[in-house]
């Protein structure tokens, strides 16, 4: 804006030193005497200046000055033109001139014409009209003010009417094969002051870009008009644009599409610290269109009239160190979004944003599904960068988002609400909420991305969530549904980079409840009176019709995830009056899950209409009967779910005990004490057998320590034998 302002203050000095020539030499001399002089000199500078044309002046009813037919070249190629004028005049009121004021009647340029060309080597043909840079040379002074005014002294410059008529611009790139065509290029103003008085503008052309690289083989055609009312303050400190129209119409190929812009606009402070608000009104458009036009790739949407209307208006406050969009309205198809957005900072982009919308569906502008798009996915080796840490740690954000109704992969939810703060690399999920399927979802998350890997941290709360609706978006209720609402608590944590790294570090813990949840195509109940009438021998009934699913009251247990295996801790259901419990794990590396269901019994009949025990031996035992196994890529309930073999096994020896203690208890218990007496005598006959022989073996000895008579005994030698206390002195040594 200083530039401006020296140009302007440089105009006037230029008009009133033509004012003062022409009225001194308008009666005396003929100015086309004068050409081949400014021709020569031209020349002298490097530039082939031709003036085909009349020299004119007129000093009644206005002051002016008028060129006709100008050429101009490089000395070095004078057949190569680069600019031509048809036609330039200055008209300027003399009254004015009288009082000390510039007042200009009318400012006309027709037919200028700039034909500029790049060559191989990205020389361009204006670069010899250019003076050759001298180090040496001081910089130019400034310019003086026009009457002697001072610097800060506001300008008297008025023109009723500047025109720009029928000028071309023609850029030619040979390198790159770029062409540029600008023709007509057309500017009315209307009014121009100084004095802080609204002037019109009024601008249009026309244009033809050719680039090979980004456009191919076909021309884009550009065709554009602005209009509005524009304010000048005295000291240039304020510029104003109000009822600013812009209208730009595109085609190439046989794609059109245009873009209509409604502005009001001002900026204050021009000078120094320039501060500036608009408002902003875009007109309904279709990106699609304008991408075909400008020879954009188009991403693939599922749905093909995604991104076919867009629709801005904004006011927009600012100044050199932040900005704001506040309001903020943005129309995308069939979806409305309002908010505001603000960086706060422009140097540290702190970001301030908070949006509400009324409804998305998001799926509208994903891919389509395709085999191709499965196969990219499964191509992928999990361990591509998945958390930019760099990214986090640089981010000052806050942000927050509320939808009124969302689909995503078609999940439809409703109410969503997100708070998220990132700043010194910590990202904090402060709120996140949503209700789908009759449920609602209550979480916050942290992600500390300040250490070598990314830490995370959730914790999340579930309530009243319907299965059954929720399996059905999900294409999962083919060959197995669920049905009935679930609660669930979960905390879960895990760290990394990678998809690898987040799933292989993932520790998570759910407690989850719920009530009348019903399971198909398995009945527990069924399959639980056909074991017992396999173990028993019973004949089933067989005209008992059995639901195809079963139904599950009070409902509560416990799951865990590590090391990328779910395990189920604990179950806990009732099933008419059945206890039915389950534990197992799904092992989420391999996709294959093992479960067993054992059950409890508490009563002599399963149902109202099902089953009868006759047996005690059924009621209050945990049942491990059923096991369900298989693959995750291939759930089959009916066929995955059977017989807990080892169970059955088991069961069946203790049933089988337990019959024969039960049928023939009194017999066995009668036989039992009758071996055990038995046993009982012949331990006492033993007994009393070797309390005799111990008797015997007692009085032997003796007899022989003690001996017969008085006599000394002796042997063959004639020794005599030793005493009775001398042996049992021996006997306790040995």
């Amino acid at each position: 804006m200083k530039l401006l302002r020296r140009l302007l203050k440089v105009l006037v000095a230029l008009v009133l030193l033509i004012v003062i020539a022409a009225v001194a030499l308008v009666f005396v001399f003929d100015p086309n005497m004068f050409k081949p002089r400014i021709e020569s000199l031209a020349r002298e500078q490097g530039v082939e200046l031709e003036i085909n044309g009349n020299l004119g002046w007129q000093l009644w009813p206005a002051l002016g000055v008028e060129v006709n037919d100008i050429r101009v070249a490089a000395v070095s190629a004078p057949d190569d033109a680069i600019a031509e004028l048809n036609r330039a005049s200055l008209r300027l009121a003399i009254r004015p001139l009288l009082q000390g004021e510039v007042s200009v009647h009318h400012i006309l340029i027709d037919g200028a014409a700039l034909d500029l060309i790049v060559d191989e080597q990205g020389q361009g043909n204006w670069e010899a009209l250019l003076p050759e840079e001298d180090a040496s040379e001081q910089p130019a002074p400034e310019p003086a003010t026009a009457s002697g005014a001072e610097p800060g002294e506001a300008l008297q410059l008025a023109v009723e009417q500047i025109t720009l008529s029928n000028a071309s611009l023609h850029y030619r790139d040979r390198g790159t094969g770029q062409d540029l065509t600008l023709s007509p290029l057309n500017v009315g103003i209307t009014g121009f002051n100084l004095q802080g008085q609204p002037f019109n503008l009024a601008l249009g052309w026309e244009a033809s870009i050719e680039d090979p690289a980004t456009l191919g083989n076909e021309p884009l055609a550009v065709a554009g008009e602005l209009d509005g009312r524009i304010t000048l303050a005295q000291d240039f400190s304020r510029l104003e644009l109000s009822n600013g129209r812009l209208r730009v119409e595109l085609a190439r190929a046989g794609a059109s599409d245009d873009i209509r812009l409604t502005v009001n606009a001002s900026v204050d402070e021009l000078l120094t610290s320039p501060r500036y608000q608009s408002d902003l009104t875009l007109e309904p458009f279709s990106p699609k269109a304008l991408m075909a036009v400008l020879s954009l790739p188009a991403p693939e949407m599922a749905d093909p009239q995604a991104l076919s209307r867009v629709a801005v208006s904004a006011r927009v406050e600012g100044a050199t160190e932040q900005v704001s969009v506040d309001p903020l309205r943005l129309e995308l198809d069939e979806t409305t979004i309002e908010g505001r957005a603000a960086i706060t900072d422009l140097s540290q982009m702190a970001l301030n944003v908070a949006l509400t919308g009324d409804r998305i569906n998001i799926d509208h502008y994903l891919p389509p599904p395709s085999e191709e798009a499965v196969e990219e996915e499964t191509g992928s080796t999990g361990d591509e960068p998945l958390i930019p840490l760099e990214l986090i740690r640089s981010l000052d954000v806050a942000f927050g988002l509320d939808f009124g109704a969302l689909t995503v992969k078609d999940l439809e939810m409703q109410d969503l609400s997100v708070r998220l703060l990132a700043r010194d690399g910590v990202v904090n999920l402060e709120r996140a909420t949503l209700n789908a399927y009759e449920g609602r979802l209550d979480a916050n998350a942290r992600l500390d991305g300040t250490g070598e890997t990314a830490v995370v941290d959730l914790v999340a709360d579930l309530s009243g969530l319907e299965l059954g609706p929720l399996l059905t978006a999900l294409e999962l209720d083919e060959k197995l549904q669920l049905t009935g609402a679930l609660n669930a608590d979960v905390a879960a944590d895990t760290r990394g980079l990678t998809m690898n790294e987040l799933t292989s570090a993932l520790d998570a813990q759910a407690a989850f409840s719920g009530a009348q949840v019903r399971l198909a195509p398995l009945n527990v109940e069924q399959k639980f009176c056909e074991i017992v009438n396999r173990v028993t021998q019973a004949q089933a009934d067989r005209q008992k019709a059995w639901a195809d699913y079963t139904e599950m009251k009070a409902l509560s247990g416990k799951v865990t995830i590590q090391d990328q295996v779910i395990r189920l801790e604990s179950l806990q259901a009732g099933v008419e009056r059945l206890t039915l419990g389950a534990q197992g794990k799904l092992d989420m590396k391999q996709a294959l899950y093992d479960f067993t269901l054992p059950m409890r019994l508490g009563s002599e009949g399963t149902s109202e209409g099902g089953c009868q025990v006759t047996s005690n031996y059924w009621l209050d035992r945990s049942l491990s009967l059923l096991r369900c196994r298989g693959s995750l890529d291939d759930l089959n309930p009916l066929g995955d779910c059977g017989l807990d073999s080892d169970g059955v096994q088991s069961l069946i020896k203790d049933f089988a005990a337990y019959k024969l203690k039960e049928q023939h208890g009194e017999r066995i218990e009668a036989e039992k004490a009758r071996a055990q007496q038995k046993v009982d005598e012949e331990k006492a006959r033993v007994r009393e057998k070797l309390d005799e022989e111990k008797r015997e073996l007692e009085d032997r000895v003796r007899e022989r320590l003690l001996g017969g008579d008085d006599e000394e005994p002796t042997d063959e030698s004639g020794e005599s034998e030793p005493s009775a206390e001398e042996r049992l002195k021996d006997l306790f040594r040995r």
